[in-house]
Formats: C-alpha cells, sequence, structure tokens
C-alpha cells in the first residue's frame, strides 16, 4: 500500500479522555500484576465464494433491506477485517493475531487470496476464491468489504479495514466508537487527498476526501449496508490505482459521506509514513489509536508490549484510587512508614537540574543520569494531573525541566518524589491568551503493589520464548590462564572446597581451562590434576605459544560446548560462593536474559585497616577494604546459544581489557536480552599489582591505568594520606 495524504485544520476538535488519579498534587501509582481478560479467539475459517457472489448482486435481494429485515438483535461492537499476503500470511500476520488482535472487544479476520495456506491452523482466515495477491490489491479490498456486508452486516456495527503492518489498540478504538452513533453513516481515519506529486490528479472533488488506507478506514453498520450494491460497479470505473482512494471515491458517491476531516484524526490514526522502526516516544503510542506501519514483526512485539504496559499502568492507578476512596479517612502522606531508630530512616537523593542523580551517604556508589522512563513518567504524570480541569479553568500546564528534587525509596511501599519544576503556562481563553514559564512544587508517590509469586519454571517458560533448546543447568566456567601458578593453585583449592561443601544443582560446575604456555606450565598441570582427583570434570584447550587474547580464548572456549550449555566467564583471580552459583542459574534465562554481575574487588592490603589484615575471610565487605566494581564487565554468564546470536566476543581485540566493555555494548545493541547488573557479594576479585605496558593502545592504557588507580585505596585512605601532608 503506498501513503497518501495532506491533512487539513481542525473544524471540530475528537477529544479522548483517559482517566488519572488527583488527589491533591500526589499522585500514585502501584506496580501491582493485573491478568487482562481475553477476548474468545475466533475459529479458523475458509470461506469459499465465488467472484461472482461477492461482486455480484445478492440472489437474496437487496443487503441492505435483508440485513433491516431482522429485528430486535445485538450486535457486537466491532469486526476488524486485515488484508495480507500469502508471503505475509505466517509472519506479519500471524504476529497481529498473537499480540494485538487477542485484546480487541470483538472479532479479528484475516483476508487472503484464494489457494492461500498458513501453517498455523489457528488463525481465522477467508480466502477469497477468485482473487489473487496482484498489486495493487483493488479486487481484493473490494471482495472483503462485500464479503463483510453480506455476511457480518448482522452480526456488528462496525467495520475496520486494516493491512498486516498495522496496530490497534482494542480499548481506545471501543471508547472511541461507543461514542459516535452507528447507525449513521461514517467514514472514519486519516484524511487524505493525495501526495505532493499526486495532488490534484486524482479526479477528486473539493470535499472528496479519502481514508488512507494504511491507519485504517472505519465503517458503520449503515455505510457498508449503502455501498455494497455499487462495489462491483465502483471497480469496473476505476479511475487510479490506489485501492482506498477508490473505495473513498465509491462512498462518496453512492452513500454520501467523505471520510472524517479533522485535525485529530492525525494523532488517532497514526501514519508516520516511513515505516516504524522503534518506538522511543510512548506519548505518540498513548495518543492514537491505530500505528501504521509496522512492518517487522520484532517491533509489532515490542510495540504490543509497550502498550500492554500502559495499559497495566492505567489499572494499577485506578486501583489505588479505588482503594483510596474506600478508606477516605486515610489521607496520603510523604510519612508511610514511622521509624523506631535512626537506622529506619531512609535517605532522600538529590536530583539537580541536570537530571544527575547523586547517591547519599554511599561513597562508592556512582553518578548517573535518571533513567528515561523516570523522567517521561513525571513529565506525563505532572501534565496529567496539573491538566484535570485545564478546559474549565481555561489555562494549560506542560512539563519544561526539573530544576531538582529528592528522591527516596521505600523498599515496602513505593517511591517518594518532591519536584521543583518548570511548566509552560498557557492561557488559551481570550481575551488574555498567554504563555508564560512558571515554577511549581509537586509531591508524586509511586506505589508499589502487593508481591505475587510465580513457579520458576513457569516464569521461565514464559521468558524463553519459543526456544526448541532445553536449558542445562550446570555452570561451565571458562578461564583462560597463561603462567600464575599460585594463584592458579589457590582458585582450584577454594572451587575444590566450595563444590564439597554444596550439595544437589549447586554442585554440578565444570572448569574449561584455556592454556596458554608459560614458565609455570608444569605446576598448572599438577594443579589441573589436583582438581580432577576431587571429582571436578576439568577440560584443557591447549593455546600453545599463541599470543595471549582473553576474547579468543573465551570465544575458543565456549565452541566447545553445546549451545544449551550455561557459561560463565571468570578469572583466576576469583573466589566465589555457593549462592553466588546458585545467583548465577538463577539470573541466567536462556533466550532472554544474561548476568553481569558487580562484584567486590579488593584494595591493595595495605591500605587496609588493621581490623581488616586480620580478617582470613575474604567475604568480608568494609568500605576500607575493597569496592564494588561498577565499570567492570569481565565477568558474565550467559547460554551459548545467546552468546552467538550477539556475534561474540571481539577476536581481533589484543592485550589487556576493552573485550568485556564491547561484549557489554553488544547485549545492549541486540534488544532482545536483557540484562541484570546487582552486586554480587558471593564474588570476590581478589587483589594483584596491575601492570599497564606503554606498548599497549591509547584506549586500553587508559584503561587499565583507571583500573590500576581505582584499585590502589579507598577514598578514606587517601583522604587520611593527603591529612598528613597537610
Amino acid at each position: 500500500m503506498r501513503l497518501r495524504g495532506r491533512r487539513m485544520p481542525v473544524s471540530r476538535p475528537v477529544f479522548l479522555a483517559f482517566c488519572g488519579i488527583l488527589i491533591g498534587f500526589t499522585v500514585s501509582y502501584t506496580w501491582t500484576f493485573v491478568s487482562f481478560p481475553e477476548p474468545s479467539k475466533c475459529a479458523s475459517t475458509a470461506e469459499q465464494l465465488s467472484a461472482e457472489e461477492l461482486l455480484g448482486p445478492s440472489s437474496n435481494g437487496n443487503v441492505f433491506e435483508r440485513a433491516q429485515a431482522i429485528p430486535g438483535r445485538r450486535r457486537g461492537l466491532m469486526l476488524v477485517a486485515i488484508m495480507t499476503a500469502a508471503r505475509y500470511v505466517d509472519t506479519r500476520a500471524y504476529n497481529v493475531w498473537k499480540t494485538w488482535a487477542q485484546h480487541v472487544p470483538g472479532k479479528v479476520l484475516f483476508f487472503v487470496a484464494e489457494g492461500t495456506e498458513s501453517i498455523h491452523p489457528e488463525m481465522p482466515l477467508i480466502r477469497l476464491k477468485g482473487v489473487d495477491d496482484t498489486y495493487p490489491p483493488q479486487k481484493k479490498s473490494f471482495a472483503m468489504v462485500k464479503w463483510l456486508a453480506e455476511n457480518m452486516a448482522d452480526e456488528y456495527d462496525w467495520f475496520l479495514r486494516g493491512d498486516d503492518d498495522l496496530y490497534i489498540r482494542g480499548e481506545e478504538l471501543a471508547q472511541f466508537l461507543r461514542s459516535i452513533d452507528s447507525s449513521r453513516a461514517h467514514v472514519i481515519g486519516q484524511a487524505g487527498l493525495g501526495n505532493t506529486a499526486e495532488y490534484g490528479l486524482l479526479a477528486l472533488g473539493s470535499t472528496d476526501n479519502y481514508c488512507m488506507g494504511g491507519p485504517g478506514v472505519v465503517m458503520s453498520r449503515a455505510t457498508l449496508l449503502k455501498v455494497s450494491p455499487h462495489l462491483e460497479t465502483c471497480l469496473q470505473h476505476l479511475l487510479t490505482s490506489h485501492e482506498d482512494v477508490e473505495l473513498g471515491r465509491c462512498i462518496r458517491k453512492h452513500v454520501g459521506v467523505a471520510c472524517t476531516w479533522n485535525y485529530e484524526m492525525q494523532k488517532l490514526f497514526h501514519n508516520n509514513q516511513r515505516s516504524i522502526k522503534e518506538l522511543k516516544d510512548t506519548e505518540e503510542l498513548k495518543a492514537a489509536i491505530t500505528l501504521h506501519p509496522i512492518k517487522d514483526p520484532a517491533v509489532m512485539r515490542a510495540v504490543h508490549l509497550t502498550n500492554r504496559e500502559i495499559k497495566l499502568q492505567e489499572a494499577r492507578s485506578k486501583r489505588v484510587s479505588l482503594a483510596s476512596e474506600l478508606s477516605s479517612s486515610k489521607k496520603p502522606t510523604l510519612v508511610r512508614l514511622m521509624p523506631n531508630r535512626t537506622s529506619d530512616l531512609t535517605p532522600w537523593e538529590y536530583m539537580n537540574n541536570n537530571k544527575i542523580l547523586f547517591c547519599a551517604n554511599r561513597p562508592n556508589c556512582p553518578r548517573h543520569t535518571a533513567d528515561a522512563s523516570v523522567r517521561a513518567d513525571i513529565s506525563t504524570t505532572i501534565t496529567r494531573e496539573f491538566n484535570a480541569n485545564a478546559r474549565q479553568r481555561g489555562r494549560n500546564l506542560q512539563f519544561q525541566s526539573l530544576q531538582y528534587g529528592y528522591m527516596r525509596v521505600e523498599p515496602r511501599f513505593g517511591v517518594d518524589y518532591v519536584l521543583d519544576m518548570i511548566l509552560w503556562f498557557k492561557k488559551f481563553r481570550p481575551p488574555h491568551r498567554t504563555t508564560l514559564s512558571v515554577r511549581r512544587h509537586a509531591y508524586v508517590q509511586q506505589t508499589f503493589g502487593p508481591l505475587k509469586t510465580l513457579p520458576e519454571a513457569k516464569m521461565r517458560a514464559n521468558l524463553r520464548l519459543n526456544s526448541s533448546l532445553v536449558e542445562d543447568t550446570s555452570i561451565h566456567m571458562i578461564m583462560p590462564l597463561r603462567g600464575r601458578a599460585e594463584i592458579f593453585a589457590r582458585f582450584a583449592t577454594h572451587l575444590k572446597n566450595v563444590c564439597q561443601r554444596s550439595n544437589g544443582e549447586d554442585n554440578n560446575v565444570s572448569l574449561l581451562i584455556v592454556l596458554y604456555s608459560s614458565e609455570d606450565e608444569a605446576r598448572n598441570r599438577e594443579t589441573i590434576e589436583f582438581l580432577r582427583a576431587s571429582s571436578i570434570p576439568v577440560k584443557v584447550l591447549e593455546m600453545g605459544d599463541a599470543a595471549f587474547s582473553r576474547g579468543i580464548a573465551l570465544m575458543q572456549g565456549a565452541a566447545m560446548l553445546p549451545h544449551n550449555a550455561l557459561l560463565f566467564f571468570t578469572d583466576v583471580d576469583m573466589l566465589f560462593t555457593c549462592d553466588a552459583l546458585h545467583r548465577i542459574r538463577l539470573n541466567t534465562i536462556l533466550n532472554a536474559q544474561v548476568y553481569f554481575p558487580i562484584v567486590f574487588s579488593e584494595f591493595s592490603p595495605e591500605s587496609w585497616s588493621e581490623n581488616d589484615r586480620l580478617l582470613a575471610d575474604a567475604f568480608h565487605y568494609g568500605r576500607r577494604r575493597g569496592y564494588f566494581r561498577h565499570f567492570g564487565y569481565g565477568l558474565a554468564a550467559m547460554y551459548k546459544a545467546d552468546l552467538m546470536a550477539i556475534g561474540g566476543f571481539n577476536t581481533k581485540i589484543e592485550g589487556w581489557g576493552k573485550e568485556d566493555v564491547d561484549l557489554f555494548e553488544k547485549v545492549i545493541a541486540y534488544g532482545k536480552l536483557r540484562v541484570i547488573r546487582s552486586p554480587e557479594p558471593g564474588l570476590v576479585h581478589i587483589y594483584h599489582p596491575i601492570h599497564c605496558p606503554e606498548t599497549m593502545k591509547k584506549e586500553q592504557l587508559d584503561m587499565c591505568r583507571g583500573s590500576k588507580a581505582a584499585s590502589l585505596a579507598s577514598i578514606d585512605t587517601l583522604v587520611e594520606q593527603v591529612a598528613q601532608y597537610s
């Protein structure tokens, strides 16, 4: 379908009201899991109609008269007719069926050419006999409308004609249609007059605007019945090759109505003229009833997920509102927890006007920008709540920027915000129209819903999509090794002790060593035999005298394992606990989730306090002893299938560092895997001196020097050292 259209100014605005929660300036959201009831699915159909039956006169007389002869019948709200082709029926059309079609308060049917087959028998296909996939699809489009009139006109009040690259928000469409009289003739959509090259060449009169087919065409039952007897004549007298133009011309001539001429329809029936690659602005989706075009099935699923998140948020918000009404004596307050001790107080974190969050009283917590979702929620929520009665007041407020604010997380209750904002104040009621920049304070509460449990097996099954692989829960450690015999002996002893103490699943650990030749090679081989004698599965991949490359070593090690193997990339300097192994299994999900733990890294023991030096246990977390390395990505857990899907490690990187950051960026860019990053107390990196040869590339040398400096001592120790010379 080619896209055309020019929009004209508003003649009569169409507004959709979205419910919000307003309690003073306090806004409440909740994160409760809500399951939405699914409409009953359509039965699979395979209608076979002749071309004469489709486009010829009905043997039962006039369709309009025949439909009017059935009194007192209660019809459904709407039927959505999706036109697709054989090459898209199992891709685009199937993803439509599995996403938004399951949430339409009505029926969804897919219209295909004669002889079209699908590998998904549950899809409700209507095969139009005598119709092929010829483009442009004028005959298919007209035949589909004719079929709807003769077979479904008695069943529904509204009919939407769309393509397989259209996303429809069913609940919003239903709300919109219920506000319109379906007994009158209507054709609704985004009006078009043709693009720049075609303007004036489509034989359209000044009032003959048509509804563009891309974002969807909605017809009332009256329109469908009145235009049906004339479709054959219209098909025989086409003036252009555009089926939506010709359908609009036919409706205008024989029904007497044209497409809705309203500027608001640009937002409701959204068409961006280019294929939507990703949905960057959820406000665009929130304002729309239909979204077009979405040609990538993966993008269709992503847009659907975003829409369901919006609906879930609205349902949770409504729940909080109803709960507040039931307990009218309970007023909103920022004091949701009465502390008994000072340690129970939750600190507020400061947000300044450049949207940087600063960690309060946590010396090793890094600065980071506020999440885009948080900024978007603040903008949407504040604007909506301040504008709840905008029409009555004759003014509108729009979020401009955040001056400063405070936020805190109460784990059992939710998130609290105190915000100082800059807003645009727009007074639109004459005679005092004006636009000003104003400051306002807001107190916002995001309320957590009650926790709900889900069996791990069910959760993993939901996340793994349609993978045919079965997860292997054994952890396969892959460790490159060159020299460092003493450190490797310490690692081996610790691994043996951990495995002997653990029971059951946590004991399913194997070690794959990618071994490079060195002066310590004989001692390393003795340690390997020590591990094998301890009943720990050990494999060795011989690299000989090859130049050391961590990326190459890890990729060649992964190549020795099956695609369903759980890989854990580690270093010889690491110590770990049974709990860490357990969390690696929990946080790594095939085809869905990878785990980049934030490890605790020791400072140089020379900077430790006396108490730290007396502690033999490495798993002691003191601010002078070490820090959680937020910027480190060297340790990672993922399934081999996911490693290969993202492209694996960059094997062209030589020497120290950078290969881990490259892998992390690949996971993010891939977009289909969720990344889990969290401090892991069960993983400790034992301090060792870092050497940064001057022969390294500049970017790697800078990273090496930065890591070396960060690992020398704590901030407290450095302050004490400076104080001695002040």
